[in-house]
């Protein structure tokens, strides 16, 4: 289950004609100038479902509806080194070896921090299989993400921060949450628009059921 946050900037994109929604790109930029920084958190937990099908329909209209699993692309470079929690040097190279969902998130976008909660709990379901990455594009970086975090108690993701939003847009982010599902051996990629309950039974063994048929490809390659 996910906990959901609702800003006046979201209330505004909301009220928007579907129109001029889809005129304003989902990027980075565009974002922080529509959805306010200030996040006031409260527990709505029965009506989550039926809100995230509805931000989910008008910020990602062409994703709603989907009953498959996203389709495997190839990954892109991914060659921008990011910070980690202690401020240092982080390349996502450094994850290769094991599978990582990548999930590039804001503190002033309510769907990010509605799905926090889940991916906290999702990152101790699946800590044998996939390590779970929370990428900040915050532009206060560690210092406005990290107590942000403390704060909802979200403590086991990995954490990355991406302040000058380089991997973002080497990675195609359009909108957020984006998240990706990166292979162990880093070659392909599975694409993930809008919040999710990762944490969900069904969702764990998407996530699984997807590596799992990767492994023969994981294995051709590299023979």
């Amino acid at each position: 289950m996910l906990d959901f946050n609702l800003s006046s900037g979201f209330l505004f994109f909301l009220t928007m004609s579907p129109t001029s929604r889809m005129e304003i790109p989902l990027s980075y930029t565009r974002l922080s100038s529509i959805f306010q920084p200030k996040i006031v958190l409260s527990s709505r937990r029965q009506v989550l479902r039926g809100m995230i099908g509805l931000s989910t329909a008008l910020l990602w209209p062409s994703f709603v509806g989907a009953a498959t699993p996203p389709s495997r692309n190839s990954a892109p470079p991914m060659s921008t080194t990011i910070l980690d929690k202690n401020g240092m040097p982080l390349s996502l190279a450094a994850f290769r070896g094991m599978p990582v969902l990548i999930n590039f998130w804001a503190t002033w976008c309510p769907p990010c921090v509605a799905e926090l909660p889940a991916l906290d709990r999702a990152a101790t379901k699946l800590a044998a299989s996939v390590k779970i990455l929370l990428v900040s594009v915050d532009r206060g970086g560690r210092k406005k993400a990290i107590p942000f975090l403390r704060d909802r108690g979200i403590s086991h993701p990995y954490l990355a921060f991406d302040v000058k939003g380089a991997l973002s847009r080497e990675m195609g982010v359009r909108g957020l949450p984006t998240s990706f599902l990166l292979s162990a051996d880093q070659r392909h990629i599975w694409s993930y628009l809008g919040p999710r309950e990762w944490d969900d039974a069904a969702m764990i063994s998407e996530l699984l059921q997807i590596l799992k048929r990767q492994a023969p490809f994981a294995m051709l390659s590299s023979a």
